[in-house]
């Protein structure tokens, strides 16, 4: 029986979405092989790198700015384009080579604004005190809802280990509700082939106070 390429196209991205930190890129290289047809996996596999990309807080760097940015489904807008609330400006993000590109103003929700630049500011100073390659963006979705990411990558792969921590935060600032979820993937392949995932979901009322 012979697997159609649709069908060898499904099975990549399937492997694709699993593949531990720092590794996509070995993932797509092998995979590659397998389908032996590279127009069909990579129209194929966009949506894959899509999912994987925004699941993994894959971070960018935007041109002309210092720090990097998280691409999230918490940061997409219209058009398919992403946001850096920090510098009020949205992007367009090339999944497949994570660059990001035709960068343009973007409007914030006025109402919410000074509250997710408190928090901004206290999460980059927690970030910065607590996650040696931590990366950390604030969004404000809505009018009535913060939300937080936070990424941290370690790549060992001469040592045979990658890990990653993700963290995310939603805020509902009308009831106080806030909900929070990490998860943590260590692969370790020398003589082997281990992977550890842990992920734990957090749910508490806070106050939300006026910073205006």
């Amino acid at each position: 029986m012979t697997t159609s390429i649709e069908d060898k196209v499904k099975i990549a991205s399937n492997f694709l979405l699993s593949s531990p930190p720092g590794e996509v890129n070995d993932v797509f290289n092998d995979v590659r092989s397998l389908v032996d047809n590279d127009e069909a996996l990579q129209d194929g596999i966009l949506q894959a790198l899509e999912q994987y990309n925004t699941e993994q807080l894959i971070t960018v760097t935007l041109p002309e700015l210092d720090y990097e940015v998280i691409v999230s489904n918490h940061g997409k807008v219209e058009g398919g384009r992403y946001v850096d609330p920090r510098s009020k400006q949205s992007f367009k993000f090339d999944h497949m080579r994570l660059a990001a590109s035709e960068l343009q103003p973007h409007e914030a929700h006025a109402s919410i604004e000074p509250l997710r630049e408190a928090i901004e500011k206290k999460a980059l100073a927690y970030v910065n005190d607590h996650y040696p390659e931590g990366v950390c963006t604030v969004y404000a979705p809505t009018e009535n809802q913060i939300a937080i990411a936070i990424v941290d990558n370690k790549y060992n792969p001469g040592n045979f280990w990658n890990g990653r921590w993700l963290a995310t935060w939603t805020l509902d600032t009308q009831t106080g509700e806030l909900k929070g979820a990490t998860k943590i993937n260590v692969h370790y392949y020398e003589d082997g082939n281990v992977q550890l995932n842990a992920d734990k979901n957090y749910e508490t009322k806070v106050v939300v106070t006026d910073v205006s």
